[in-house]
């Protein structure tokens, strides 16, 4: 089982392939199972690596210690020292902004930058996107204000429901229930890395060079698309991929048609 020692938390990460190496990063709650289906697709030509974030899966929990943005930098610091020569970045949601920033502070250690809706919510508050904005910060204070309050379960229901569909989260077997009221907690530091503009303001993403390959759903939130927006803008020479009937979720709920987009992306570039 492949770990690393990072800051004193051990990390498990997936290792699949050999060749070209590719470092992916997952969404809040969620593991580097997400990624399962990708990594068989790919792992004929290239290295997979998958970590599970602090405080999900086979990792470590997140105890507080630091700013969890540098920890979780820092696992993807380890996981590029682990490969020769730079490697793909390939992130969803709260990974995407992890692995977006990496890129930002590691220009040299990127091949590729593929960003599935990335959590960059700073920008809808810098760029005017009042609405958007809002929309998202009254959902991540719902969520807080239930966490504190000890109403775990309830603040995994609006968080998953908001973020997949109504009923989301009381349809999720048994098991899959439990892992998400079980990192629930770490939700409101990763919202804090949502709303922080360091290293991702729009100056800083404009700075990337790396060939881009950036995918949206076309029923996602509204917070959602418009970070979207936004970064179509930033990064005008960016590719784009419309997911047809697909939500935030997209890498789970329309893992072919996503996953059909980031083998092309990388065979292209």
């Amino acid at each position: 089982m492949p770990q690393v020692v990072v800051n004193g938390s051990d990390i498990f990460f997936r290792d699949h392939g050999r060749g070209e190496p590719i470092i992916f990063g997952h969404s809040s709650t969620g593991s580097s199972s997400q990624w399962r289906g990708a990594i068989e697709q790919l792992e004929n030509n290239y290295r997979c690596l998958a970590p599970d974030h602090l405080g999900y899966g086979r990792s470590d929990p997140y105890r507080g210690e630091g700013l969890l943005i540098d920890q979780e930098l820092a696992v993807i610091d380890a996981l590029l020292d682990l490969v020769d020569g730079p490697a793909h970045f390939v992130g969803h949601s709260f990974g995407g902004a992890l692995l977006a920033r990496s890129a930002v502070r590691n220009p040299d250690r990127v091949s590729t930058l593929t960003v599935i809706e990335p959590i960059f919510f700073n920008l809808l508050e810098s760029q005017g996107r009042h609405a958007e904005f809002d929309e998202i910060h009254g959902v991540a204070d719902r969520v807080a204000q239930l966490v504190c309050g000890d109403n775990r379960e309830e603040a995994a229901r609006v968080f998953i429901d908001y973020w997949t569909a109504p009923g989301a989260f009381d349809a999720m077997p048994r098991e899959r229930r439990a892992s998400t009221l079980n990192g629930i907690g770490k939700v409101c530091f990763e919202w804090e890395v949502g709303f922080e503009p360091a290293g991702a303001s729009a100056d800083d993403l404009s700075s990337l060079r790396c060939p881009i390959q950036l995918i949206g759903g076309s029923d996602t939130t509204a917070a959602a698309a418009g970070v979207v927006r936004l970064l179509r803008e930033i990064w005008p020479s960016a590719r784009y991929s419309e997911i047809a009937g697909a939500g935030h979720m997209s890498p789970v709920t329309h893992a072919d048609a996503v996953n059909a987009v980031i083998a092309d992306f990388l065979a292209s570039s």
